[in-house]
């Protein structure tokens, strides 16, 4: 049974839609843009962000508040703001070189997709780029809102009630981060770092990261937890192997 749009929700996303042109349109990109795809060098920096600490118990999402999430997951899912691997090593940290990335660079065409699917959206935490497309899929029988919370950017909240249903976003303006969240389901959230070049990564299954294409130098690479935190580090990149460095996060 599809979820029914609370007065005051459809009056917010009205509010919300005065807002919404300007992310639905790409914006200009300097004329002295690198290329889409630019390589500044072959330097490489990689590693892990490890979680130091005891490991807290999973929080589970009680989902029978509305019955399409319920079906998709009758057990619930656990909350996603602290994902530990076996090892202690964190997914979701989003690392990114802060200075000396050689510029803006042009967005790629392909689009970053974001689909909401058991009331969860997938993936947690992405990085984008300014003006590349960012696709955010409905995969569940029921209404969501996408609504974002920014400073750098424009907001933006608009409803998707139809399974299979897409719609594309773009954002204007560097921001770390960009909250996405659902105020049907207010579980539901996601992160989205907005860069002007591609060196960014986000950890996964290893919690490990790795960004390439770099030129030989300086950098200032930070990691970037939703509950954590940032941590920042400096690190020198050379052409002959890659650069590592380890973030640890204490809890």
């Amino acid at each position: 049974m599809m979820t029914r749009v609370k007065p005051a929700l459809a009056a917010l996303m009205l509010l919300a839609a005065a807002c919404a042109t300007e992310s639905e349109t790409p914006p200009e990109i300097p004329a002295d843009a690198l290329p889409a795809g630019t390589s500044l060098g072959s330097g490489t920096i990689e590693g892990r962000a490890v979680f130091l600490g005891d490991v807290p118990e999973a929080e589970m999402i009680d989902m029978r508040s509305d019955s399409a999430c319920h079906r998709k997951r009758p057990d619930g899912a656990g909350r996603e703001n602290l994902v530990l691997n076996p090892d202690k090593s964190l997914r979701n940290v989003l690392v990114h070189v802060v200075g000396g990335a050689g510029g803006f660079f042009a967005p790629p065409e392909s689009p970053v997709v974001l689909d909401q699917q058991g009331c969860v959206y997938q993936p947690h935490v992405v990085g984008i780029q300014v003006g590349q497309p960012l696709t955010i899929v409905n995969s569940d029988p029921t209404l969501h809102n996408v609504h974002s919370v920014s400073k750098a950017n424009k907001p933006f909240n608009f409803g998707m009630a139809v399974e299979g249903q897409k719609s594309t976003r773009y954002f204007h303006a560097e921001e770390v981060t960009v909250k996405l969240k659902c105020d049907v389901h207010p579980w539901m959230s996601s992160y989205v770092g907005v860069f002007s070049h591609p060196f960014f990564a986000v950890t996964g299954d290893a919690g490990g990261f790795a960004i390439d294409g770099l030129a030989a130098g300086e950098y200032v690479v930070e990691a970037w937890h939703e509950s954590l935190g940032p941590i920042r580090k400096t690190v020198t990149v050379t052409a002959d192997q890659p650069a590592s460095v380890n973030f640890e996060f204490s809890g």
